[in-house]
Order: C-alpha cells, then structure tokens, then sequence
C-alpha cells in the first residue's frame, strides 16, 4: 500500500482514544513487531548509505551527491511501486513478509561483506556492485512496506482501520528514524576515522541486516492466512512466467494512466495531491540543505562524524514533528475540516522555509534554527498529509482507489526527488547565505501558493 491510507477520515475519528482498544489484537500486535524491526532496519541500512557515500573523508559532499543517494533510494518506489499491487493479491502476504524478508536481509548482509571486504572503496572495481546490490534491497523492500500496508486491514476491525491506518505507519516512520538514530550512535561509539571507515559502515550494515532478519523471524508468528492474499481463482492460476510478467507491466502502466485520469476528474483530490506534492518538494530541499550544511557549514570538513550527528539531530527533530501531527491532526481535522487544517499546515511549513534564511547566518543559532525548521516542517507535512488521504479517499471510487493510489505515490516519491534536484541546481558545495535565500523563499512562495489553491477546492462530502 502507498502513501494514501486511510488514515485519513479523521472527521468523525476518536482521535487518539481508541489506541487502547486497538492493541487489544494479537495479530496486530504482531504486524507491529514485524514493521517496527523491519523499518529498523531501513533506518540502520540507509544510514549506513549515507556514512558511506555522503560522510566519508574520501568522498566530496556534494548536492548532487546528495541528488544521487536520494534518487537510488526511491527509484525503486516510484518504479515497482504500481507493480506490486497484483502480486500481493496472488500470493499470501505474511509469505511475502517472510520471503521478501528473508532476501532483503540477504542483500543487506551481501552489502556489508562487500564494504567490510573494502570492495567497494571509492575507485575500486567492486564500487560498481554497490548499485545493483542497493537496488535489490530497496526493491524488495517496496514489496514489503506494500505486504504491511494491505495487511491491515485483515487485522483491525472496521472501526478502527482509521485509526490503525494513521498510527501504524507513523510508528514505522518514526522506527526508521530509531533505526537510523542506533546506526548513528554505532558510528560514534566505534569510530569513523579514515583506517576505520569501512569497517565502521559495514558494522552498521551489519546491524540492518540483523534487524530485518528478525522481522523475517517475528513474521513467521502470524497465522498463515492472517494478512490475506494468496488468490487462487481461474484468473490468476498458471499465471508465471516472462510474458505474464511483460501484461503485468503493461497492465500497470495502463491503470496509473487511468488512475490519473479519475484523479483529475476530481477536482477537491486533484488539488490536495498537488498540495502534498509541493509539502513532498519542501521536505526534498530541506534533506539536501541539511546534508550540506552541516557537511560544510556548520561541522569541520576534516570531521564527517560531526556533521551526520548534526544530519541525524534534525532529521530526528522532523520525527518529533511527524509525532506531534499524528497525535494533533486527526481531532483538529475533525474540527476544522481537513481542506482548513491541512491549509494550516501548508502556512505553517511555508513560515518555517521563509524563516530559516533570516535565522540561519545567526553563528551558533543556525543549528537550533535547523532543528526547529525541521520539526515545524515534519509537523506541516505529515498534518498535511492525513488531510489530504482523508480527501483523496472521500473523493475517489473504490473500484480505482488502487489506481489513485499509485499516482499518489509517484507524486509523493517524484516530487521529494524535485525537491532534492531544485536544491542541488541552486545550491553550491559551501552555499552562502545568499544562496540558501535564494532557495528557501521561493520556496515558501510555493508553500503558500498550494495553501492558496487548497483552501479554495470544493468540500468533500
């Protein structure tokens, strides 16, 4: 599943009450366990990416670096993602947690032997491996992430899917920033000098693999049927093959075409979609601006461990944001209506990116202004982002709400890489203030302009 959940609806929701009751399922409690370990692990293995590629003395940080690592961790969802859907209702999707996993963690594991063994040192014949191998593992991770998602609601009575669709991607949004935080913590601890540096990433590495093996293991104590899927009707039986696969292709490409088409004949959808891209492009700049900055700015050049503490602070401060919107949004939605709240979020990021060009030159009040930025950002996007999925699923008919769900995640993937690409064009190696002004305000402009073209589309009943 995308994106688009039904996280949504918050209009009529009990907000955070019936948590209780919710954790109350045992197959729930146990899908949690498998997403909490499994995006630990994401967190841990991207992490261990970014040590690698963007904070090692050997390699240049970049914005187009930057660009790079974003671009190779979400090709693989802006591309499987339309494909996976009809997998997951042919095969059992607690198989597809258990298989999938087992081969994501192989990959990871691959992953760390390769760095461990110095293969891929910058320059070497063996850094071309790393591509491939990071693919794989992001790619099945897709599968996944998708697996956990269409799940749910085979685990959580109707009532409470609401309320199950909002909190359970957030605990896997905010058990990646864990994964990435241990990672981090790792790296310090043992060290990251430049005679230790690959056995340090790969120390990390190993750690992601550890945890999505365990998610592997914690998946297998699910009943076999418990998350559904596995179809075995005359339409879908002796259906393997090369050419299966290619109609499968074509077949996708055709319904996020149609997907679109249902999308714009909705005008209410159509605009917030458009507003969660522009919220999506804000946050792809920010990622870029931080890894710079502290890259170059704000930490010694001679010192990488420094600047990803820096990273990781505010990339955790956007986490603390992305909590206080899931606790506040559903019953300020329910007030307010989710077209007015998720305009208030919009005019609340939009402040934060104007804001932080006049804060950022402030000597030591730069980091702190990052941090508050980035919470203030998390909180917007995230508020904006429930708003928009209860009126993407009012808006649209259930026979295309897969389809409309894959152009919600192309948009939610594509414009973060936008972001990132608009950051890296404007951006120098050591930007200067005038620089990251000339980003941010424009930036905030946009902000508003979504603001602006959201709070004007029709109600959704």
């Amino acid at each position: 599943m995308g994106p688009v959940s039904s996280a949504a609806a918050p209009a009529g929701s009990q907000g955070l009450r019936g948590l209780p009751r919710l954790l109350r399922g045992a197959d729930l409690r146990r899908l949690l366990v498998v997403r909490l370990l499994s995006q630990s692990g994401d967190g841990a293995f991207q992490l261990g990416l970014a040590g690698l590629l963007l904070f090692s003395p050997e390699r240049a940080p970049t914005p187009l670096a930057v660009v790079g690592l974003l671009a190779l961790v979400l090709l693989p969802y802006t591309l499987v993602g339309p494909l996976v859907g009809t997998l997951l209702d042919r095969w059992r999707r607690r198989s597809v947690l258990v298989g999938a996993g087992a081969l994501r963690a192989a990959a990871v594991l691959g992953t760390a032997l390769l760095v461990g063994s110095g293969a891929a040192a910058p320059g070497s014949a063996g850094e071309v491996l790393l591509v491939p191998a990071v693919l794989v593992v992001l790619s099945v991770n897709r599968l996944v992430l998708a697996a956990l998602g269409a799940g749910l609601p085979a685990v959580v009575a109707g009532r409470d899917l609401v309320l199950a669709s909002s909190v359970v991607p957030t605990v896997g949004t905010l058990a990646l920033a864990l994964g990435a935080g241990v990672g981090t913590g790792l790296r310090l601890v043992v060290g990251a000098g430049p005679t230790a540096q690959g056995a340090t990433d790969a120390l990390v590495l190993a750690l992601a693999a550890a945890l999505v093996g365990a998610s592997c293991l914690a998946a297998l104590r699910l009943p076999p049927d418990a998350l559904g899927g596995g179809r075995t009707d005359a339409a879908t039986r002796g259906a393997a093959g090369p050419h299966r696969a290619g109609r499968r292709a074509v077949e996708a490409v055709r319904e996020l075409r149609d997907g679109l088409r249902h999308l714009a004949a909705r005008p209410a959808a159509a605009r917030a979609v458009a507003a969660l891209g522009a919220s999506r492009v804000a946050y792809g700049v920010l990622v870029v601006l931080v890894v710079v900055l502290t890259r170059t700015r704000l930490a010694p050049l001679d010192d990488p461990d420094a600047a990803l503490a820096l990273t990781g602070l505010v990339l955790g401060a956007v986490s603390v944001g992305v909590a206080v919107a899931v606790a506040t949004t559903p019953s300020g939605a329910a007030r307010a209506g989710a077209r007015r709240w998720g305009t208030g979020c919009l005019v609340l990021a939009a402040s934060a990116a104007a804001a932080l060009p006049v804060a950022l030159p402030v000597g030591p009040a730069a980091v702190a202004a990052l941090v508050v930025g980035g919470a203030l950002l998390g909180a917007g996007g995230q508020g904006l982002k429930i708003c928009v999925d209860a009126v993407v699923l009012r808006s649209v008919g259930g026979a295309h709400r897969g389809r409309v769900v894959a152009v919600h995640d192309a948009v939610f993937n594509g414009s973060f890489v936008l972001g990132a690409l608009a950051a890296a064009g404007v951006l120098p190696a050591g930007p200067s203030d005038a620089a990251v002004a000339a980003l941010l305000l424009p930036l905030a402009a946009v902000l508003l302009a979504a603001a602006l073209l959201l709070v004007r589309s029709p109600d959704v009943t």
